[in-house]
């Protein structure tokens, strides 16, 4: 029963075995298919490697081989030319060199070995110097101008040491191959100097304050400096150093200019680029917030724009300007020192202008922004001015513009809104939009001028007429055009006064023609609805604004414009006017007042003339009845003394 057990676990582990390598070689198998190209391309580098290693051992025999024969020949004391001769015939070969006596041959070997031993005990100085162009390459990568500049003007010793001089002796082409280890470490020293060069301008594309500026210009500089003393130690020519030197200045002023130029450009996205000030607060919320960020963003493009320039002029203004001594060769240089900033100057100032004009156009809608966007144009302006590139009078054609549209818009949407108003109350039949209700005060004010509002003309717009409260469709076409002269004072500018102009008497000829039209086609027979109200109402709009709205909207406008000497006469003309009118209620009143005392004079005369009347009336009854009473005494006597008798 044991030995059934053994052999089923033996057996269990060899399938497990089997397995088990199966497995390892599906593995392998996938292993090789993975790595195929890996295997075969080790494949073909050692067969490169051994045929490149057969290659070297062919050659080193070949070259070796003559080489160890001649010495072999030169140390046999009992080598003659005659066997020279036999093996030159035996072996068919050519030798380069003839065959040496033991002595030179060993005196040239010796010679040798010494040059060897004196390269030997040179050994940590060649070292420092085949490191050199690593070690400036160290100092150029960090930023250590003045030991990399130290290293080139050691070059230019080396330069000057040792390949000069060997140019200028007899065995130039034989000490020139000497010099192969100076020639190719100031080749690479030379290499370093344009990176450290193209590192330094770099720099200059960052922001950097002046007295980094000043830096990197000095160590500028001073490449030159060792650029034209590498010059000078070429030849014994005289060169022109001067002229070296300028070329090289101007050609430092232009590589500054381009890389502060750069730096402008990296900073500064576009002036006033709101596209994404735009995009970022449509997703915060409305018009308001849009407007409100691309304003923001305009004006912080143009205070960037004016701080950088002004920075960059005023960095080569200072490095550059004391750079030139007082002679008459160094002026000519200024001269051109000073074209050139004006050049940069002229062309970033119309790079600013074309895109500020893009951004305005695009972005700015309301004169509040344009005001604003004004006034930092124009301080950026005057700051510019400090250095001569004073540009406030090329902002005017871009504003201008700008308003104008601005104030005509807001005139075009009041006009539109009347005529559509106007066209629509036509088609439905319905007179009721064109009638307001006409207050007393507005009849007042509309039928008699304030004599004490006249001096108030000439300095702010006056009241508009109560009277157009009667006609909505005319109030709401003078308050849009008095929108767009509010409009208008929040940035005024006089050179946009001819077209504004223009614009008012275009506006003034629209609208009559709107008011014709409408009446024309209120008269025009068939017309349904309130055709009598309709009628009515373009006739009376038509009067009204030939001789209400009319002269308003012109004494608004100058009055807006700023034109006091046309408001002064207006309101001159105004105070005759109410004095004329004056007068007359005066005269009127004067006259009412006489006939009214007149008559009570009357009334008093009268009244006297019958009070008198009445009182001699009543004497003559008293003096009657006194007649009376002696008449009947007399009787009553009479007959007193008739009876007595």
């Amino acid at each position: 029963m044991t030995d059934i057990s053994t052999f089923n676990h033996e057996a269990d582990e060899r399938v497990a075995a089997k397995h088990a390598v199966s497995i390892a070689e599906e593995n392998w198998r996938s292993l090789c298919t993975q790595y195929a190209s890996t295997f075969v391309a080790a494949e073909r580098r050692s067969s490169d490697v051994q045929s490149a290693l057969k290659e070297l051992l062919q050659e080193i025999n070949c070259n070796t081989k003559p080489s160890v024969k001649r010495v072999g020949r030169a140390l046999d004391p009992n080598y003659s030319e005659e066997d020279n001769d036999e093996d030159e015939e035996g072996e068919g070969e050519e030798q380069d060199e003839p065959t040496q006596p033991a002595s030179a041959l060993l005196a040239n070997l010796a010679e040798k070995h010494r040059l060897r031993r004196r390269t030997l005990m040179q050994h940590s100085s060649l070292l420092e110097l085949l490191e050199l162009p690593s070690l400036m390459d160290a100092c150029v990568r960090s930023s250590l101008y003045e030991d990399a500049l130290s290293i080139a003007g050691f070059a230019n010793t080396l330069e000057r040491r040792h390949l000069m001089e060997s140019s200028s002796s007899s065995s130039e082409k034989k000490e020139v191959e000497q010099q192969t280890v100076v020639v190719g470490v100031v080749s690479e020293i030379r290499r370093r100097e344009a990176d450290l060069r193209r590192m330094l301008i770099h720099r200059l594309r960052g922001d950097v304050t002046m007295p980094q500026c000043l830096e990197v210009v000095t160590a500028l500089r001073r490449l030159n400096g060792v650029e034209l003393e590498r010059r000078n130690n070429k030849s014994g020519e005289q060169h022109d150093l001067e002229g070296v030197h300028a070329a090289m200045e101007m050609r430092l002023q232009v590589d500054f200019l381009e890389a502060r130029d750069a730096w402008l450009e990296g900073g500064i996205a576009k002036v006033g680029s709101a596209q994404a000030a735009a995009a970022a607060a449509s997703d915060k919320g409305g018009a308001s917030s849009r407007t409100s960020a691309q304003a923001e963003q305009i004006l912080d493009g143009i205070e960037r724009y004016r701080t950088r320039c002004f920075e960059i002029v005023t960095q080569f203004l200072a490095i550059f300007r004391g750079s030139f001594a007082p002679s008459t060769s160094s002026s000519n240089n200024q001269d051109h020192s000073f074209s050139l900033l004006s050049m940069w100057t002229a062309r970033r100032v119309q790079t600013f202008l074309t895109s500020l004009n893009s951004n305005m156009i695009s972005h700015v809608h309301d004169t509040a922004t344009l005001r604003d966007a004004l006034d930092a144009s124009s301080f950026f302006a005057s700051s510019m001015g400090r250095v001569g590139a004073d540009f406030q009078s090329l902002l005017a054609p871009i504003f201008e513009p700008l308003l104008t549209k601005m104030i005509v818009g807001y005139w075009s949407d009041g006009l539109n809104g009347m005529s559509e108003t106007l066209k629509a109350c036509r088609d439905a039949g319905i007179a009721g939009p064109l009638f307001g209700t006409e207050t007393s005060s507005s009849k007042e004010s509309s039928d008699g001028i304030n004599v004490d509002d006249v001096d108030v003309q000439s300095s702010r717009t006056p009241h508009p007429p109560r009277s157009l409260l009667a006609l909505p469709p005319l109030a709401r076409f003078l308050n849009a055009y008095l929108t767009g002269l509010n409009e208008l004072r929040r940035c005024l500018l006089p050179g946009a006064f001819p077209s504004i102009r223009l614009a008012h008497s275009k506006l003034i000829a629209d609208a009559k023609m709107a008011l014709q039209a409408n009446e024309r086609a209120a008269l025009t027979p068939g017309l349904r609805g309130e055709a009598t109200k309709l009628r009515e109402a373009a006739a009376k709009m038509k009067a009204e604004f030939d001789k209400c709205v009319e002269p308003y909207m012109q004494i608004s406008l100058e009055v807006a414009l700023g034109s006091f000497d046309y408001a002064i006469a207006e309101a001159d003309k105004a105070r005759v006017e109410a004095e004329k009118k004056a007068a007359v209620l005066a005269a009127e009143k004067a006259r009412v007042d006489a006939e009214e005392r007149a008559k009570a004079e009357a009334e008093e005369l009268a009244a006297r003339l019958k009070a008198e009347a009445e009182t001699a009336a009543a004497e003559a009854a008293i003096a009657q009845m006194k007649v009376e009473e002696e008449e009947h005494s007399i009787e009553e006597r009479e007959s007193t003394e008739v009876q007595s008798d």
